[in-house]
């Protein structure tokens, strides 16, 4: 079972008890999205955190994908998305067409920006902090977002 199985029947067993997935309007196959059959960037872009690089401050950005037809009102399962890279760097982008994925599914998708050694020369302890950051973050900002703060998944590659 290659990565990507592996993380959907993660995410739909925590979350199917609920009958939290909506129908959505195309249900894209594994391999489609493999060979990018649909455009895998994000709906929005918010600043969670605002960080310190060379003494100079540097905002940290968490990248949504939304479900077609989604509304602030909704109460839509959440997942966040944390890159690998063994704490020294990675892309923000690893996860985005499992984050599609999922938006096409009826969860609100998460690509988050973590500092990483090579960038900020910082060590994984802080990379750890500002996960924790962008969980709380999306959790307080759940009204906003239109999902529900008690049914938050977080995933990732490697470090992430």
């Amino acid at each position: 079972m290659n990565t990507l199985s592996k993380i959907s029947l993660i995410v739909f067993l925590m979350l199917s008890a609920g009958g939290v997935f909506a129908e959505p309007a195309r249900m894209w196959t594994l391999e489609e999205i493999g060979q990018g059959a649909f455009n895998a960037t994000e709906d929005e872009t918010f600043e969670y955190k605002t960080v310190s690089k060379l003494g100079q401050p540097v905002a940290l950005k968490i990248y949504a994908f939304y479900p077609e037809g989604h509304k602030k009102s909704d109460q839509r399962p959440a997942v966040l998305f944390f890159h690998g890279g063994g704490w020294y760097g990675g892309g923000v982008n690893q996860f985005n067409h499992q984050a599609r994925y999922l938006a096409l599914r009826g969860m609100v998708a998460f690509s988050v920006e973590y500092r990483c050694i090579n960038d900020f020369k910082t060590t994984p302890q802080e990379c750890v902090k500002d996960g924790k950051s962008a969980v709380r973050w999306v959790r307080e900002h759940a009204a906003e977002l239109g999902i529900d703060p008690n049914r938050i998944a977080a995933g990732g590659g490697s470090a992430g």
